[in-house]
């Protein structure tokens, strides 16, 4: 069998482009994922058993092998760790600069742009750079233009580290766009007015260069103005995201919503169906003039060109438009590409020019989807009807899409749109003509004279249209179980997924069936077999404790061993309307870990940075009961978590000294709560929380120190396995009497970048006898414990597991 498919790969020219298109991916892979030495060892490995063998010509094995190492060159050369902002960083400081993206405005006036920083000021040091890049985000009205400069002051940061499983690696995504630091803006909305600005414009030439893509911008945003006068929301962001991409206009929260559950929010960006819907409709119209074919293409090109210019060279818009332009170009010179070839090519120029776009989940989702209708339409698409093909390829490409989008969009968002097929059936043919519609009426407007005539006549006919398809997303979208939530899936079983369905789709061909089905017959039952096994999971009986790594904040779960959830603390909630830390965090990992029910959540006391995500919890998850130190405290957060949990029935209850939380199985945890938290401040009247299981005890303190431990001394054992530090190990917490009397084997300090100097070093110092752990420094934590012995174990981004650091 083995040697029967090589035979086919290496007579068709087109499968020997697809295999090195596969072995440079590979490349890729091996170079950003730090195991280069293992990946060229398997290589190796294969490509000298295929020479032995006799599998493949020794000429094709070593253009294989320089492929593979060109890859692993071009990466290493291209991509690098860090710049030198990113070693500065974090620092309060002035930037000067050129924006070098178009500015994306986001809610509550929140502006994000790609900044070139020529220069940088901090604590009386001047810093010049060529133009090291960085992400500016900050609070403006203002209208900021590509290439204009300015100076801004802020913090420079460096990007919020992946500390916790399934968290999504900020620091990662930006090395896609070769930045390494990030930048915030001072809020000018809460300055004084004898306070510098926060930023300020600088009169410079652009270069010629700039002055053109300036002006595409400018020209995206004269267009959007001007059927702003004839469209309102949401059909205005609707149609500017279909024409000019996502980068443009922002749609509004709810139709965002909407169109994620009815499996539309593709249409709401620019990518390769519209350059398919533009092309299409140009070349009927011109063909139905009778213009003569090799001009029709010549105007296609042209044509498509401009839409990717106007759409900002998105990665799935410069995919398409590539592949279509080196056909049409070979139809031009009276050459055919074999499909397939073409999008491996297209692939592996694009990654040469930039590795890190194999990272980029649009550029994945592009190319996946793609290649699955490549492979799988010209099996089903053969009548030689021309309204027969149009009507099957309506119905059927929304099904190949979405069978091939699958596992990478459960890997990415933990979701499946139910009925995402039938809403892409009946938007297709609407979103052909809103595409091209679009396009046609941006172009003519132009023609200063009659841009608004232009508009009007365009937008009375794709109004309505737009509106129909908000209207069918919404039906689709509000359907009870619209969208299904799901679990994280291995990097193992989407390969095995993928194998199933090539398997599946070359069935389809005759010849295929005719020379492999004796073996696809035997290797097809057994992958489904191990894909089904793969999914089983079995839950383990030990009491785990996990801290989140959410910077200087507080959040932790508590898994007992029959599987039941406790938190304690939900860390910060969102800055200047941003996400949750427990959304970001919390949540992404319960939903890749398939934990729906949370038991309990005990809040230790108000302060923003224990209860900031308790609502985003309330609201996504079916949460059974919250202890609070106070049921009727006055400030807003708390206020906000009283209203939460009353609407989606969660109880609140009042915590109380000696109140069992839980307690089965030797596994107990109890409260304990000083008597007089009026006299005393909200720090010290957190919640104390106790968890005893066989010899293992850790006690939780909340924000609580030393004034809270004399009060509760009596209630709280000595000699404790585990100690979570109070209040991030600030100055006060604990001193040397509280020291030995818990005599702590470990002390765990959750904290991050602060303005306050947590941990304080005299904290460090008593807590000297025991081993520290500090998420700052060890991400993630996680305790395992069972009736005899424990182990800690310590988050490793890099490997993506958690590592065993002590066990006993």
């Amino acid at each position: 069998m083995l040697r029967d498919i090589c035979s086919q790969i290496y007579q068709n020219k087109n499968l020997v482009m697809f295999v090195s298109a596969g072995i440079y991916i590979f490349s890729l892979y091996g170079a950003l994922s730090g195991h280069t030495v293992l990946f060229a060892f398997l290589l190796t490995i294969l490509l000298i058993l295929s020479c032995i063998k006799n599998y493949f010509p020794l000429k094709i094995i070593l253009i294989w092998a320089l492929i593979f190492y060109f890859g692993i060159a071009n990466t290493s050369f291209r991509i690098k760790n860090t710049d030198e902002l990113l070693n500065l960083a974090p620092v309060n400081s002035v930037i000067y600069g050129k924006i070098l993206s178009i500015p994306q405005v986001k809610d509550n006036d929140k502006v994000q742009f790609f900044f070139g920083v020529n220069k940088i000021e901090y604590d009386g040091t001047v810093k010049n750079f060529s133009n090291e890049k960085i992400l500016v985000s900050l609070s403006s009205k203002e209208k900021f233009n590509i290439y204009d400069s300015y100076m801004i002051r802020g913090r420079l940061s460096a990007p919020f580290k992946a500390g916790n499983p399934f968290q999504f690696d900020y620091g990662n995504y930006l090395k896609n766009f070769s930045t390494y630091a990030v930048f915030y803006g001072r809020n000018p909305y809460s300055m004084r007015d004898s306070d510098e600005p926060c930023y300020a414009k600088i009169d410079t030439k652009p270069a010629n260069r700039e002055k053109l893509l300036q002006s595409i911008n400018n020209y995206r945003e004269k267009i959007l103005n001007i059927h702003s006068n004839y469209l309102s929301s949401p059909n205005l962001e609707i149609l500017g995201g279909i024409i000019f991409g996502d980068d443009a206009v922002s749609p509004p929260k709810n139709i965002k919503e909407s169109f994620v559950n009815s499996g539309l929010l593709h249409i709401l960006a620019a990518s390769g169906m519209n350059v398919a819907f533009i092309y299409s409709f140009f070349f009927l119209i011109l063909n139905f003039f009778r213009v003569p074919f090799k001009l029709n293409i010549g105007f296609c090109i042209l044509a498509v060109t401009a839409y990717v210019f106007m759409t900002g060279l998105g990665a799935s818009v410069l995919r398409a438009a590539l592949m279509l332009l080196f056909v049409l170009i070979g139809k031009l010179i009276d050459r055919d590409a074999n499909n397939i070839a073409l999008l491996s090519f297209v692939a592996v120029l694009m990654l040469i020019y930039n590795p890190m776009y194999i990272n980029d989940v649009g550029f994945q989702l592009s190319f996946i989807v793609t290649f699955g209708l490549v492979l799988t339409t010209p099996y089903i698409i053969q009548s030689k009807n021309s309204i027969l093909n149009w009507l099957t390829g309506t119905v059927s490409i929304p099904v190949i899409a979405q069978l091939w989008v699958i596992p990478i969009q459960l890997f990415y968002f933990n979701n499946i749109s139910i009925y995402s097929v039938f809403a892409n059936i009946m938007s297709v043919p609407i979103l052909s003509v809103i595409s091209f519609g679009g396009f046609i009426s941006s172009l003519l407007s132009i023609i200063a004279p009659i841009s608004h005539f232009i508009c009007k006549c365009f937008d009375f006919v794709l109004n309505p249209l737009i509106s129909i398809l908000v209207n069918v997303s919404d039906f689709w979208g509000n359907l009870p179980n619209s969208s299904l939530q799901t679990v994280h899936p291995s990097a193992f079983q989407i390969v095995l997924y993928y194998l199933i369905l090539i398997n599946i789709t070359l069935l389809l061909g005759k010849e295929f069936r005719e020379k492999f089905f004796k073996y696809v017959k035997f290797l097809l039952p057994f992958l489904v077999v191990v894909l089904i096994f793969s999914t089983i999971s079995f839950p383990n009986k030990n009491l785990e404790i996990t801290a989140f790594d959410v910077g200087n904040a507080d959040a932790f779960m508590i898994k007992t061993p029959d599987n039941k959830y406790i938190l304690i603390d939900t860390g910060k909630s969102g800055y200047n309307g941003g996400k949750s830390q427990a959304e970001i965090i919390m949540l992404k990992y319960f939903k890749d870990t398939g934990i729906k029910n949370i038991d309990s959540i005990i809040i230790t006391h108000f302060d923003n940075d224990h209860s900031g995500g308790a609502v985003d919890l309330i609201k996504s998850m079916s949460v059974g009961k919250i202890f609070v130190n106070s049921t009727n405290h006055s400030s807003g957060a708390a206020k906000e978590i009283y209203i939460n949990s009353k609407e989606n029935g969660v109880d609140i209850i009042q915590a109380e000294s000696g109140q069992t939380v839980y307690e089965n199985g030797g596994l107990k945890i109890t409260n304990e709560l000083i008597s007089d938290v009026a006299g005393v401040g909200d720090n010290e009247s957190s919640i104390i929380t106790l968890v005893e299981y066989g010899k293992f005890k850790m006690l939780f303190t909340g924000d609580a120190g030393i004034e809270t431990f004399n009060k509760l001394k009596s209630k709280l054992p000595q000699n404790i396995t585990v100690l979570k530090v109070g209040h991030h190990g600030a100055a006060g917490v604990v001193n040397k009497e509280m020291a030995e009397y818990l005599n702590p084997e470990y002390s765990i300090i959750s904290t991050g970048e602060n303005k306050f100097g947590h941990p304080s070093v005299y904290t460090l110092e008593t807590l000297r006898n025991s081993k520290i752990l500090r998420t700052d420094i060890n991400n993630s934590i996680k305790i395992i414990v069972n009736p005899e012995n424990y182990k800690i174990t310590t988050y490793n981004p890099k490997k993506k597991k958690y590592v065993s650091i002590f066990k006993y």
